[in-house]
């Protein structure tokens, strides 16, 4: 069994403009509209590959039947806290030269019974499951204390914990050691409080984090595919060139990714070669956090990994 936790999920609204003109009306199109986070989306790709998936966090107000609804549709186990809140919506806006803009919600304040609450689940769920990704961003209410109590509690109960988050709370996940983060190159150089680096700078790095307790750190390289490393090396991938519709999604089809690897038990270059042949096969596709099946299985002997360090 795999759990996602999304603190802060949204509803995502895509929409088409032809130019965006700033202080005027703007008429759109809304291309899709899905209950989304990054803990959420990373289910729906887990579930693309029949693998059960539990999935937990805050929710609430007029659009949460939306997403109890998309759970049902995915069969996505839904143990969500019912907050008092409104889960917030984002909007992303495309425009005819294919620039993106976006338009993101803070979202709702959690209270201190929603804290608890959450907290109770989180234990419930963790006995229960091989590997539990925490996701994302957090709503106010959740500081680093917090995250440190979630991280910690997953850590109790279940082997594998990967977090995929960034600024204070990627620090914080740093601290408590899960199994793996994937920070990607912009976020990287900031952990490392600089502007620049090169490829061998950041796995040095990324193996000093290594050598403080976590097992893999898995670096985001955009177009460049990715790198994972651990204390024993280095290994770096990249995809064949694919007709790109859309990346959104595709980093969280990463962590759908090692999930599934973790709990298969892969190696180090298969866990990455599988991640990076999944990551483009969303990116083949305008759907959010799904990809086709036999463009993944198209891709993965296509795609090289190398150990490099």
């Amino acid at each position: 069994m795999i759990t996602t936790i999304t603190l802060n999920p949204a509803l995502d609204k895509l929409m088409q403009i032809d130019t965006l003109n700033i202080g005027e009306t703007n008429r759109t199109e809304i291309l899709s509209e899905s209950a989304a986070g990054k803990g959420i989306d990373v289910a729906k790709v887990i579930r693309d590959f029949k693998r059960e998936v539990n999935v937990t966090g805050f929710l609430g107000g007029i659009v949460a039947p939306i997403f109890k609804k998309c759970f049902q549709d995915e069969k996505i186990n839904d143990h969500f806290i019912n907050i008092k809140g409104t889960t917030r919506t984002n909007i992303q806006l495309f425009d005819t030269k294919g620039k993106r803009t976006e338009l993101l919600e803070k979202g709702p304040k959690i209270e201190t019974s929603e804290l608890t609450q959450l907290l109770h689940k989180v234990e419930e769920l963790s006995k229960k499951s091989t590997v539990v990704a925490i996701c994302g961003s957090a709503p106010r209410g959740v500081d680093e204390d917090y995250f440190t109590k979630l991280i910690q509690l997953c850590k109790n109960y279940c082997d594998k914990v990967i977090v995929d988050t960034s600024g204070s709370l990627l620090k914080v996940a740093i601290e408590q050691k899960p199994c793996l983060i994937k920070p990607n190159q912009d976020e990287m150089l900031e952990l490392m409080g600089v502007k620049s680096a090169t490829q061998d700078q950041m796995i040095e790095f990324a193996q000093e984090i290594c050598r403080q307790g976590i097992e893999y750190v898995l670096i985001s390289l955009g177009k460049e595919g990715a790198m994972l490393v651990s204390e024993q090396g280095a290994w770096k991938g990249k995809a064949p060139e694919v007709e790109v519709k859309s990346t959104l999604g595709c980093g969280d089809t990463v962590v759908a990714s090692m999930c599934i690897s973790f709990a298969e038990g892969d190696q180090p270059e298969e866990m990455l070669k599988k991640a990076i042949a999944l990551s483009s096969a969303n990116a083949m596709t305008f759907e959010t956090a799904h990809v086709i099946e036999s463009d993944y299985k198209s891709l993965l002997p296509r795609c090289r990994v190398e150990k490099i360090k």
